[in-house]
């Protein structure tokens, strides 16, 4: 096998990104790599020459006063610009007025009033890694814009196209139904601006996301359409191809470049060109090739799922040349779909939580056929509306395709292992999984159950982690609010869900959930699809307020309320839409257990007050004696009879009407930990409170530390 430029590359970069499983991969990789030439190491040299050159980080700018908006994305009546100050790529964030829609100013230039904002650190397991998305997008920092002033179009050919795209898109957008008009969107410009976060969660569960972008297969179509196009209307082979050639870099500047548009222009220009001047080119080695350029001028392309796709799929061509010559189709699709799911998901488990569907290789045939075949060709059709009448029939029969798509995706959540979570692999179990399955290529071509032995690997490695789960306790960051995961013997409780008020005169496409996008994460970091209980304490909205999204990504078995008369709408409300999603509800009250290790201290069921109704537990766990007092307030903590413990969650976030000091005197606890959100309108913690706590008590805040998990070693903050 010769040695590809690409293996090399993706070995540089993965000890310079500290991705040591790929390091060990790619070791593999070159060492089979066995014969080489001179026109392979001279693309080497250009490559490496490149990488020094290119494959750095952008400095901070210093001044951005003025700025070049590049692409928006908004939701609500927030807006988020990616921008260009001093030669530099940041990011802006706005509110957006009344009057306009954000995306108006993209492509111009215009003078800001900015204030500078802070990266903050991952604060959960699993969680939204700001810090990581900036360096992987190569942003030198981000502001808020207080103000826009003198914006005028930006001068330049890509400027233009920026004006030229939007106006299109928004032609499109007046035109077509909301949902109609994203697929059209993504997949002919490569703009995803109009998902909406069910059809998000949908597709990142079935591992689909790349469908939906713009890549090779939608290149090769719109290729195949022209070449036909041109050769009804009797044109010769070398115009056809001529003007193909032509088009294709038009259309890249159309949709702004982005990294799997580059990828795909530049394979079909390359492909066509070695047609034209009748030189056949190998896809696979051209693949490989741009794969291994567009590394070298962007290392931080690898954190891109439709990169990490591409390269497993070039790998394992690359490797398996005459494996696969012995596989019948479509059993060959369905093992290249495999392998390369099983690539990315290798690759997530260095990055972040994932989860899979053992269903997704094969729903990634159908459904990305479908999209290929059907959706795909429409929505080609559709970009050109603006310009071309087209039938309203054919509208809806694009239309129907789409809810035909979506509806059988709704389907497929409810089979048999739809989701399961794969916990976050120790970096040796993960060495060993890569290694196993680097010696499974050898055996693959030799023996067929070399293909099982990978999978054979995961399974272990997952049941070996499951295995070893400690019992730990831990306070997540939901900011101003509270989750809190119990783990212990084999079972999973959460307590709250965290909530977030965000009040906004237009829709939200992707409202942000702290259910979703914190508490489930967090859960399938643990391996967790499934948990025994979901405990809430009370219904104000920073306690509940993931609750639905949470139950969208993860079943609970049963969740427990507090014991009242439930006649307040606020509760009533909050069982309705518990019920509504056929999730068994019991209400608890003082003295009874939820398990042996998990006592109700309270509540009676009659207080008045909605704070002191939460239930207050006192949890057995990790050798340590935890109280978690909810909201309750003093009068309450007051009546409480209990002794000593170790680690006391304040109550109410820290406001002065809990963590009084006379429970403070008959708990004494060792640690206590405040949750609380940055910057909070209500000034939590209250001095008054942090006082009473005192200096001998160990404190941490999730404002400031992050989620802190607690185990029978201590507690451990996320942020340190």
């Amino acid at each position: 096998m010769p040695l590809h430029a690409l293996f090399v590359l993706l070995l540089i970069v993965a000890i310079k990104e500290s991705i040591w499983w790929l390091v060990t991969l790619m070791l593999f990789t070159v060492m089979k790599s066995w014969s080489f030439s001179i026109g392979r190491l001279f693309f080497l040299f250009i490559l490496s020459c490149l990488f020094i050159g290119m494959g750095h980080l952008s400095p901070e700018p210093h001044d951005v006063s003025s700025v070049d908006i590049l692409s928006g994305k908004r939701n609500g009546d927030r807006i988020r610009y990616e921008a260009e100050s001093n030669g530099q790529s940041i990011l802006l964030t706005a509110t957006i007025a009344e009057d306009e829609t954000g995306y108006e100013r993209i492509g111009y230039s215009c003078h800001v009033d900015t204030e500078p904002l802070d990266v903050r650190q991952q604060s959960n397991a699993g969680g939204f890694d700001e810090l990581q998305f900036m360096h992987t997008n190569r942003y030198a920092g981000k502001w808020e814009v207080r103000s826009f002033d003198s914006c005028h179009p930006t001068l330049g050919y890509a400027a233009e196209g920026r004006r030229v795209r939007e106006a299109w898109l928004k032609r499109i957008e007046d035109l077509l139904p909301q949902k109609q008009a994203f697929y059209v969107e993504a997949l002919v410009f490569g703009e995803d601006r109009l998902m909406d976060q069910v059809t998000l969660e949908r597709f990142k569960k079935f591992g689909l996301l790349h469908a939906i972008v713009i890549s090779g297969s939608h290149i090769a179509f719109l290729v195949f359409s022209l070449l036909y196009v041109l050769r009804k209307i009797r044109m010769t082979k070398e115009k056809r191809l001529d003007i193909v050639l032509i088009l294709l870099p038009i259309y890249g500047w159309l949709t702004e470049w982005s990294p799997p548009v580059t990828r795909a222009v530049l394979v079909a220009i390359i492909l066509l060109l070695g047609r034209r001047f009748h030189k056949p080119l190998d896809p696979v080695e051209v693949i490989a090739g741009v794969a291994a350029f567009q590394l070298a001028i962007q290392p931080t392309v690898i954190y891109d799922i439709g990169f990490q796709l591409t390269v497993g799929l070039t790998l394992f061509l690359v490797l398996s040349r005459r494996l696969m010559g012995s596989v019948r189709r479509p059993w060959n699709w369905l093992l290249i779909s495999a392998w390369a799911q099983f690539g990315t998901l290798l690759f997530l488990q260095g990055i972040e939580q994932t989860t899979v569907s053992i269903w997704s290789p094969l729903l990634n045939l159908l459904f990305g056929s479908w999209i290929e075949w059907v959706i795909l060709p429409g929505s080609f059709l559709l970009a050109t509306l603006p310009f071309l009448p087209l039938s309203s029939t054919f509208q809806i029969a694009h239309q129907y395709a789409i809810q035909w798509m979506d509806q059988a995706l709704q389907l497929a959540e409810h089979l048999p292992l739809a989701m399961v979570a794969v916990p976050t692999f120790s970096p040796i179990v993960l060495t060993i999984v890569v290694v196993g399955t680097g010696i499974a290529w050898f055996i693959a071509e030799r023996r067929w159950w070399g293909h099982a032995l990978p999978l054979v690997l995961l399974l272990t490695a997952w049941g070996y982690t499951e295995w070893h789960v400690p019992e730990q306790i831990t306070f997540l960051d939901v900011g101003q609010g509270d989750s809190i995961v119990l783990e212990k013997a084999g079972e999973t409780f959460v307590v709250d869900t965290g909530g977030v008020y965000q009040q906004t005169t237009h829709p939200l496409l992707r409202p942000f959930d702290p259910g979703s996008h914190i508490v489930a994460p967090f859960l399938f970091t643990r391996g967790e699809a499934e948990i025994d209980g979901l405990i809430v304490t009370h219904a104000d909205h920073d306690h509940v307020g993931g609750l639905l999204g949470l139950l969208r990504q993860v079943r609970v078995k049963t969740i427990y309320l507090g014991a009242y008369d439930n006649t307040d709408e606020k509760r009533n409300d909050l069982i309705h839409s518990i019920e509504a999603t056929g999730t068994h509800v019991k209400f608890v009250q003082k003295g009874q257990t939820i398990r042996p290790w998990l006592h109700v201290l309270a509540p009676t069921g009659r207080e008045e007050e909605e704070n002191d109704r939460s239930i207050i537990l006192l949890a057995q766990i990790a050798k340590q004696r935890v109280l978690l007092t909810g909201d309750a307030g003093l009068a309450i903590e007051d009546e409480l009879t209990i002794g000593p413990i170790d680690i006391l969650k304040a109550g109410h976030h820290g406001s002065n009407t809990s963590t009084g000091e006379e429970l403070l005197q008959k708990t004494n606890p060792k640690i206590v930990i405040l949750s609380v959100g940055r910057k909070n309108r209500y000034g939590h913690p209250h001095p008054d409170v942090l006082e009473r706590i005192g200096t001998d008590r160990i404190v941490f805040r999730t404002d400031e530390d992050g989620s802190v998990t607690c185990s029978s070693a201590g507690c451990e903050p996320m942020i340190k």
